[in-house]
């Protein structure tokens, strides 16, 4: 920066010597240490503070970068969650039918509102032998076991 170097630096000693005396020579020399403490002291603040600023904007388009990621996260979910686009509708479908109403020329008993399936049958009345699929019969008599029931008429 200066580049001083060691005679340069003893001429300029010599000088301070006759300029101030030996007697505030060191006062002086004492009061220019402080100074370059100071100094130093001050550098080392500043640059803290810039490296936090640094960091901080680093953080902060971070955090920037991750909002983003929320709102594009968020409206996904509401396309899946079915607030994106509306649900399909049969452009065929008579508007004044009610939702669970059969098409246009279905009978309310073919499946599926489809005139050449077979008609849906009518469950049994609750109760009858029979009703549930895969329920027994009525139970007819073992001829194997004595005192057993047998067939009308008979012990």
């Amino acid at each position: 920066m200066f580049d001083i170097g060691g005679p340069e630096l003893f001429f300029l000693l010599i000088l301070a010597l006759l300029i101030f005396g030996p007697r505030r020579l060191p006062q002086i020399g004492k009061q220019l240490g402080g100074f370059v403490a100071q100094m130093r002291h001050a550098m080392r603040d500043m640059q803290g503070t810039l490296e936090r600023e640094v960091a901080l904007e680093d953080v902060k388009g971070a955090i920037g970068e991750v909002k983003g990621i929320q709102r594009d996260a968020t409206s996904i979910a509401r396309e899946l969650a079915g607030f994106g686009p509306p649900p399909y509708v049969d452009p065929n479908r008579r508007r004044d039918l009610p939702p669970g109403a059969p098409p246009d020329g279905a009978s309310p008993g073919t499946a599926d509102g489809d005139p050449g399936a077979p008609a849906v049958p009518d469950a049994p009345p609750a109760g009858a032998a029979g009703s549930e699929p895969g329920a027994p019969g009525p139970a007819a008599p073992d001829p194997a076991v004595p005192g057993a029931p047998g067939p009308a008429g008979t012990p």
